[in-house]
């Protein structure tokens, strides 16, 4: 049996909330939930039910509400169960790609970070 702990999506609920509350106590207007729902064209029910951990969202709703509230989108949609469509598109065509993932997930952040940055100037 999956406890709620162990779920993907049980942190992700009262994390989205806290984000909005945080913002609600400087524009409680801008930030109740029926301010935010409408803004990204949803019921005030819907996002409600992702508050609660009842609804799990999809990728494109998290990253508009993420950019709503303040918040990155990259560190939310794994909490959401969710991987990012360029990452799967990418993992579909390069599986071994995964083994790469597995083999940097150790690493301590700042060699990660200049790993990063050699990949990406080509100098590796």
């Amino acid at each position: 049996m999956i406890t709620a702990e162990a779920r993907p999506d049980a942190e992700l609920g009262p994390r989205l909330r806290r984000a909005r509350l945080r913002r609600a106590v400087v524009e409680p207007r801008l930030f109740s939930v029926r301010a935010v729902a409408a803004r990204l064209g949803v019921s005030a029910t819907y996002l409600s039910l992702i508050e609660r951990g009842a609804q799990r969202p999809t990728e494109a709703f998290l990253r508009a509400l993420a950019a709503d509230l303040g918040l990155e989108a990259e560190a939310l949609l794994p909490l959401a169960g969710r991987v990012a469509e360029d990452v799967t598109a990418a993992l579909l065509a390069r599986p071994a790609l995964a083994e790469a993932v597995r083999a940097l997930r150790d690493l301590p952040e700042p060699d990660l970070q200049r790993t990063l940055r050699r990949i990406r100037d080509g100098d590796w």
